[in-house]
């Protein structure tokens, strides 16, 4: 048994005393006078939440980028790289990799993180079948979703939409997308959207990572998301394009986005790195609206980390708050509320994502963070102070 005396639920924005005895978190209302002082640890205010969420990951790829090295810097060199240099990874290589971030992302306070894992007639469903037993491994202590992910497309391959099938039906959490990549990006959202329902999981999709303000898949997402009737379980990534138009064209979109009840994962870290390549002058950021999403429509927002150092972005610590400092700077967003949205974005965001109650009370592991706001643990990238793991607080 412990008590945590002055506990900041950042989430329900209330400072308590919580109580974890006989497997059981709860917040104590009872006076601490009756309990040994021992038991007691004054957290003084710091923020207490479930975890960070990182909804948006590809720990497949991860810790290759000095392996094969992205010479253009571009988004069209990573996927040709990553094309020709997936069949020689080892399972044990890809094990060793994913678990490497994964205990990176975990020591940074991430509990709920869900990963894209190529899935295609090469790889096969090796990865996925890694990333399941990792999934397994670290149960009691995080949440670990993987989505299908059809990077190499399928429409004209149909061993690659076998093996999305397959995937769906060895327990991949999710399904995902990426059809600017493939023949008809439409026919491939169409057809995700059917796998998705037969298997009744949510569609995690790349959507419109380009400057081209031309292409707006979008579009497609959002109306085939009324069609099978998926409000609220369909997600969209990166939406860079979003960034390259004007405001009456993006509102209209965001509005018809907000209706369909999608979420919108940006991913500044990444797309910074990669997007404007083609610029010469006003080279442009790449990152999707995140105030715009937020303030005009209410839309719901995760950032993830995306790549960790690899040939689509050489960077990436697995952290959080570093996230949603890059997203602050790129996003120019540095009032105290948005402090509080960015917060949000890499925490209880991406639970709803993921389906999961962010409230304390019985709770499965929790993490403290040594600050008192959302402000000062986004800017000072704060670290964390302690975290519940098996009912027990370990300090930092």
């Amino acid at each position: 048994m412990f008590i945590l005396k002055n506990a900041y639920l950042v989430h329900e924005n209330k400072t308590v005393n919580l109580l974890v005895n006989l497997n059981k978190v709860r917040i104590l209302n009872e006076s601490l006078d009756s309990f040994e002082q021992t038991d007691i640890i004054d957290l003084e205010g710091k923020m207490v939440l479930r975890g960070f969420s990182d909804t948006h990951m590809h720990l497949d790829k991860a810790l290759i980028g000095d392996k094969v090295i992205n010479q253009s810097g571009t988004l069209e060199e990573a996927i040709k790289i990553m094309t020709s240099y997936k069949p020689t990874m080892s399972d044990d290589d890809i094990y060793e990799r994913m678990k490497k971030v994964i205990d990176m992302a975990y020591d940074n306070g991430t509990r709920y993180l869900r990963t894209n894992i190529d899935i295609d007639e090469g790889i096969k469903l090796r990865s996925l079948k890694i990333i399941h037993k990792l999934r397994d491994a670290y149960k009691h202590k995080m949440v670990i979703e993987s989505i299908a992910f059809p990077q190499d497309s399928f429409l004209g391959n149909e061993e690659n939409f076998k093996y999305l099938e397959q995937a769906l039906k060895q327990g991949a959490d999710v399904l995902g997308g990426i059809p600017a990549y493939d023949l008809d990006p439409r026919q491939h959202l169409k057809r995700l959207f059917e796998l998705a329902k037969k298997y009744d999981v949510d569609l995690d999709v790349h959507i419109d990572e380009t400057d081209n303000p031309n292409t707006l898949t979008i579009k497609d997402l959002i109306s085939l998301t009324k069609t099978f009737d998926y409000q609220g379980r369909v997600t969209a990534a990166h939406c860079c394009s979003l960034a390259s138009n004007d405001k009456e064209v993006v509102d209209q979109i965001l509005k018809d986005a907000k209706s369909a009840e999608l979420n919108i994962v940006p991913l500044p870290s990444t797309n910074l790195y990669l997007q404007g390549r083609g610029d010469t002058k006003n080279i442009r950021r790449g990152i999707a609206p995140i105030k715009s999403i937020v303030y005009d429509h209410k839309i719901n927002i995760s950032i993830g980390s995306d790549n960790i150092r690899d040939p689509f972005n050489c960077f990436g610590n697995a952290k959080p708050l570093e996230s949603a400092l890059i997203s602050a700077h790129g996003a120019q967003m540095g009032a105290t509320e948005d402090f509080n949205v960015l917060f949000d974005a890499i925490s209880k965001n991406g639970m709803k994502i993921m389906h999961k109650d962010y409230h304390i009370e019985n709770a499965k592991f929790f993490i403290v963070i040594d600050s008192t706001s959302p402000r000062d643990a986004i800017i000072g990238v704060a670290p964390i102070y302690g975290y519940m793991e098996d009912y027990k607080f370990i300090l930092k």
